[in-house]
């Protein structure tokens, strides 16, 4: 019978290679020993594999604070602990307009166990649909128009768009239903006050709330703000900075595309959505850290009224580090209406836009915006200005520097400064802003008028006094009207800058950013030679394509303007559905 050969003895590098237990010998206690001995071994040869669990939470906050909305509520799914740490994330801006749909999504975020916690901004749309409601005829026509006046565009920009036929009155009639609904359900809010009370329930449930947006007619959607204090993310389909938080966000009036001129109420832009977002915040008794609001029709300011204002907010401003704050000293003119107006009817319009900006220029002289600054020592971006004044009358300006600043009044963390359609003097000025030249960073001046001196002085003063060179940022926009100081020039400074948020800046108005900026630009850019007066063309006339600033900003973003709106495109209103919140 056939045995099987002994085995030779293996060399030594075998044997070194073999597993431990077929060395040793094969008792089940010896063999259980050696493989506890060889598992802790193991253990202290091979480190142990990091989970996200032994993050510290700090570095876990961090990670959440970059990540889009819906990877956070897949990050709350893991377990418990990042469950919580997610819910910080989840929601910290909320973007919402005067709609049924808004307000019930605000009211299921207030009901939740965590999320009203950790709100830390609201922004506060105020487009609503203009009133009186359209009838259907009306409805059609607006669209019929809107349709014409896109093909045209397009057309001069020989875009395929221009051969797009018009929307079926069958589609134009679907969208009448929609805006029927919707405008409804707008004047039963308005008609009960049902904006208020909401906001009054919501709000008192968002105890770390901080920031307060109030936005009509499109200001802060195109570069007003700097980044937010926090980094927060926009559910509106923001790029994470405080300019783009409704640029980009859509809206429940989208579906509506011939009504593009959508703004506040007429004579009373952001007034009623000021005053009951504010209202809400003296019922919480919540100190901000960042208020910003524009357009706010100037009436909001008269105290005499008896209406809720910044004056019944008590002690609630003190903390504040960001101001801002557009007003509109006179009533809105739409655009049409100036098209279609004979002479007597732009006659009796100017007259009215006269006589609300003489009566803002009297509650101004009060010091109505004075004394409410003046009480907030603690700032640290300070934005305020008057937009469209009276265009017939260039010199009328609804206010004066002393009038909305304590000009003797130092703001020790003071880093950015923007002051819009104000008039002053040369010497207010500089006294001022030279006064925080240790911290301030930004300078803006924007349609400012310097009564009986010249902007050829304050430049050279500004840049000697401030040392620009070492600032971020020095610019001026729109118009600079000012007054030869010397004995034979005693005429008439007048020069256009042009805008970077509409038509674009003018060649000067880098001239003279960089004369700020570069210590190698001795001569003062401005000079009586280079002088330029206000383009009369008008950003909605019909033949804006041929303004000298055609091209500046893209021909997609000037189509829109032109159609009366910004086309807020992105991932969807954050409200259309509350449940998706949880």
């Amino acid at each position: 019978m056939w045995q099987p050969e002994e085995p030779a003895n293996p060399p030594w590098d075998t044997i070194l290679n073999l597993p431990r237990k077929q060395l040793q010998p094969s008792s089940d206690s010896t063999t259980e020993q050696n493989q506890q001995t060889d598992t802790q071994m193991h253990s202290e040869q091979e480190p142990k594999k990091l989970t996200l669990l032994d993050l510290p939470p700090e570095i876990l906050h961090h990670v959440c604070s970059h990540l889009p909305l819906k990877s956070v509520r897949s990050f709350r799914l893991t377990n418990r602990l990042l469950g919580e740490i997610g819910a910080c994330h989840a929601l910290p801006e909320l973007i919402f307009y005067l709609h049924t749909t808004d307000f019930a999504a605000l009211r299921s975020i207030a009901s939740h166990p965590i999320y009203p916690r950790y709100v830390r901004s609201l922004i506060y749309g105020c487009d609503i649909l203009p009133t009186p409601r359209l009838n259907l005829k009306q409805y059609v026509h607006e669209c019929r128009r809107m349709e014409k006046r896109r093909a045209k565009m397009h057309a001069r920009h020989a875009c395929d768009e221009a051969n797009r036929p018009p929307k079926p009155l069958s589609e134009v009639k679907e969208s009448y239903r929609e805006y029927k609904r919707v405008h409804q359900a707008q004047e039963e809010i308005t008609s009960n006050d049902l904006d208020y009370q909401i906001l009054k329930e919501v709000v008192g449930k968002m105890t770390n709330l901080q920031e307060v947006m109030v936005s009509s007619d499109f200001e802060f959607r195109l570069g007003s703000l700097t980044s937010s204090s926090h980094g927060g993310r926009h559910y509106g389909g923001g790029s994470g900075t405080k300019n783009d938080a409704l640029r980009n966000c859509r809206t429940p009036f989208d579906k509506l595309d011939c009504l593009t001129s959508l703004d506040g109420e007429k004579g009373q832009e952001g007034v009623r959505h000021l005053r009951a977002i504010l209202m809400a915040v003296k019922e919480a008794g919540i100190e901000l850290k960042s208020l910003c609001a524009g357009l706010i029709h100037w009436s909001f300011f008269n105290e005499a009224l008896g209406y809720f204002g910044f004056h019944s907010m008590g002690n609630l401003l003190t903390n504040l580090t960001r101001f801002e704050l557009l007003v509109l000293p006179g009533p809105s003119q739409d655009p049409e209406d100036l098209q279609h107006a004979d002479a007597i009817a732009m006659n009796n319009m100017s007259i009215d836009v006269m006589d609300e900006i003489f009566r803002c220029q009297g509650l101004m002289r009060t010091g109505v915006i004075r004394k409410l600054v003046s009480g907030m020592p603690n700032l640290e971006v300070l934005s305020i200005g008057f937009m469209d004044h009276a265009e017939d009358n260039d010199f009328i300006f609804p206010a004066r520097l002393q009038d909305v600043i304590p000009l003797d009044h130092t703001f020790p963390n003071l880093e950015s400064l923007k002051l819009e359609g104000l008039e002053t003097e040369r010497q207010e000025l500089t006294d001022f802003v030279v006064r925080h030249k240790d911290s301030l960073m930004k300078l803006e001046l924007r349609d400012m008028r310097l009564v009986t001196t010249s902007w050829r002085k304050l430049l050279p003063e500004l840049r000697y006094e401030l040392k620009t060179e070492l600032m971020e940022e020095v610019s001026i926009y729109g118009m600079a009207l000012g007054m030869g100081e010397e004995d034979d020039d005693q005429e008439l400074e007048e020069w256009f800058m042009g805008d970077p948020e509409d038509h674009g800046a003018t060649e000067l108005a880098t001239r003279v950013q960089k004369y700020f900026m570069d210590p190698s630009k001795t001569d003062c850019p401005l000079s009586r030679e280079n002088m330029e007066p206000v383009p009369d063309d008008d950003l909605m006339d019909e033949d804006i394509m041929d303004h000298p600033f055609e091209g500046v900003i893209p021909e997609d973003e000037l189509a829109e303007l032109i159609l009366g709106g910004m086309n807020f495109q992105g991932e969807g209103n954050p409200f259309d559905d509350p449940s998706t919140f949880f």
